[in-house]
């Protein structure tokens, strides 16, 4: 089996500003104009936010297969970003925000989500998604900016 750094550099991960040119998820930068235009509206209505992490983990993937070509692997991969991009729209509401955040990950963000509906999705996603993929959840808070908001974000998406 290859190192996962090398698989995970050959994943195609490229966007036009807008979309993710691989799966069609909204790109970084108008997921970020998003969150900060409604992190203004939430702390005005005083309501919540929540982004949930979903993550490929590429060694728990990659135990079911038997591929040793790298190329073969990457166009695995790649197909199971796609696929995983159209089950979470169907898990989750038209509304919600859908970011290709990194090479093997999406982050979901939902508004006037409260923390037992946040958590009550959390689960169904986990009840209707493959194992493989790591699931996290975080709540803004009031004080917090979007920087450090993403901080405890990143720390749930990519663990050490």
């Amino acid at each position: 089996m290859k190192d996962l750094s090398e698989i995970a550099a050959q994943i195609f991960f490229v966007n036009n500003g807008e979309i993710d040119l691989l799966t069609g998820a909204i790109a970084q930068s108008r997921f970020d104009q998003i969150i900060k235009r409604d992190m203004q509206l939430s702390r005005r209505n005083q309501t919540q936010l929540v982004i949930i992490s979903a993550s490929l983990n590429l060694e728990n993937y990659l135990e079911t297969k038997n591929q040793i070509d790298l190329n073969q692997i990457k166009i695995e991969v790649e197909s199971e970003l796609i696929k995983t991009h159209f089950q979470l729209q169907n898990i989750f509401r038209q509304s919600d925000c859908i970011c290709r955040i990194s090479t093997t990950g999406f982050w979901i963000f939902l508004t006037g989500t409260d923390k037992s509906t946040g958590d009550q999705l959390l689960t169904r996603a986990c009840d209707l998604l493959p194992s493989y993929l790591d699931l996290a959840i975080s709540y803004q808070n009031d004080e917090d900016s979007q920087l450090d908001w993403y901080a405890q974000i990143d720390k749930l998406h990519f663990p050490k």
